[in-house]
């Protein structure tokens, strides 16, 4: 009756899991680790974004979903940044502008024609949107203030394709640029002065490429397992805490190797805030479930509730 959070050492595994899971359940997400490098300045893949921002709303909410991720996925320091979806159905009086300020507000980027996942556009009483988890955009055509209908339709020939009565647009980045973001980016142009043109632009509201990158410095050490509130399902925690440090070390080497060209004042090696934190169930113990690989006897599933301590020196 809550939501599950299942954690995989590799991300193909993750993939694996969720098409077998999906033959039982109906309510089953892929939360996708990104496929960017830390200190990468490029923003990972917007349809990777969205599918992790699903996956993070169904986390969040009172169903009883499966959320499945890697450990790469699950020990990446995620963003504070809200993932609820602007809700909008047909014969609700959203407000016209109202509308347009909130798909800013969700990092939509404004543009003539809504052709690519992460696109709005705005023409007289239209509002075209495209989710980055859509199959399709959507055509939100108001009276007033009045949603007077919602429609699919092709991005390429931009006819339309199907009358809907409802749509859940979520945001189209991770990171967005909100106030808690702007007044850190604030703080950090004096804790920080090594990047300051990059705080002066989260200061005052501007999206660039790569800002994601940045998100160790604004985001707090957590990860989704720390936010969960449901069980959490580790399958060979010994081979994911394996994993786990190896991402650690794969970025302190990184930062070894880029520290010398982040600019005077910029942090030693070592002392930068990581992306990848320690795959660390303490602060879930209660509710974690570990399924160490092991043979299984008449009458055993092969699965035990165990504590993390217990199996880390386990030869099973």
């Amino acid at each position: 009756d809550t939501p599950l959070l299942a954690v995989v050492a590799g991300e193909r595994e993750a993939e694996d899991l969720v098409e077998d899971v999906s033959l039982f359940l109906p309510d089953v997400s892929h939360l996708p680790a990104w496929e960017t490098l830390p200190f990468e300045h490029v923003s990972p893949n917007v349809v990777t974004m969205g599918a992790r921002i699903r996956a993070r709303h169904a986390l969040e909410g009172a169903s009883s979903a499966v959320v499945v991720a890697s450990v790469r996925a699950a020990t990446q320091r995620f963003s504070p940044s809200p993932v609820e979806p602007l809700v909008l159905t047909v014969g609700d009086e959203a407000g016209f502008d109202t509308v347009v300020a909130r798909l800013v507000e969700l990092g939509y980027h404004r543009t003539d024609r809504a052709e690519a996942r992460g696109d709005m556009a705005v023409r007289g009483g239209i509002v075209d949107v495209y989710p980055p988890d859509a199959a399709h955009p959507f055509r939100i055509d108001f009276w007033g203030d009045d949603i007077e209908s919602l429609r699919t339709y092709s991005a390429s020939s931009q006819r339309s394709i199907e009358a809907i009565d409802t749509v859940a647009v979520f945001p189209a980045r991770e990171l967005l640029i909100d106030e808690a973001v702007i007044a850190r980016a604030e703080e950090l142009r004096i804790d920080a002065p090594w990047a300051s043109d990059t705080w002066d632009r989260f200061a005052e509201g501007i999206t660039f490429q790569g800002m994601e990158s940045w998100l160790p410095w604004l985001a707090p050490p957590r990860t989704v397992i720390d936010a969960a509130h449901g069980p959490v399902v580790v399958f060979d925690p010994v081979r994911c805490a394996d994993r786990a440090a190896d991402l650690i070390s794969e970025e302190a080497d990184l930062a070894a190797a880029l520290a010398g060209t982040w600019g005077a004042g910029a942090p030693e090696a070592g002392e930068h805030p990581p992306l990848y934190l320690p795959f660390d169930t303490a602060a879930v113990d209660d509710r974690v479930l570990l399924a160490p690989p092991q043979a299984a006897g008449p009458g055993d599933d092969g699965y035990e509730v165990r504590g993390l301590d217990a199996v880390a020196g386990d030869p099973e």
